[in-house]
């Protein structure tokens, strides 16, 4: 794990997103993203050029889970899942090992998101 100049964690790398376009078709697309601060950034491409899409606020991320392994379906120990309010994220790193590091250092980053939200709450007060 790679800490920024704030000791917070940092990331980045190619994970496929699960995308669903009707309740029956679901496509992976690969995306190139950055946790960075308390956001999750991402491209629509694969590389660090292409343009930004919106960011995922880790402030807005109300858990982060792994998805079960299904027995028909031996490549999704390298699955997660992001739950926002309004939206779920599926995304699959391309091995195990590079799941748990994003794993890690999103939970890291969610932690001190909150730690930080906590503390401007109480110097408002």
């Amino acid at each position: 794990t790679v800490v920024n100049q704030d000791g917070q964690p940092l990331i980045e790398g190619k994970l496929k997103e699960k995308q669903v376009r009707w309740k029956f078709i679901k496509r992976w697309k690969t995306r190139y993203f950055t946790l960075a601060g308390n956001q999750l950034l991402f491209q629509k491409g694969k590389s660090k050029d292409d343009p930004d899409d919106s960011p995922i606020e880790l402030s807005k991320v109300q858990s982060v889970k792994v998805v079960a392994k299904k027995r028909r379906d031996r490549s999704l120990p390298r699955a997660f899942e992001i739950f926002t309010d309004n939206k779920t994220y599926v995304f699959k790193a391309k091995d195990e090992k590079n799941a748990e590091e994003w794993l890690q250092c999103i939970n890291v980053a969610l932690a001190q998101a909150k730690e930080r939200e906590s503390r401007e709450v109480t110097t408002y007060l």
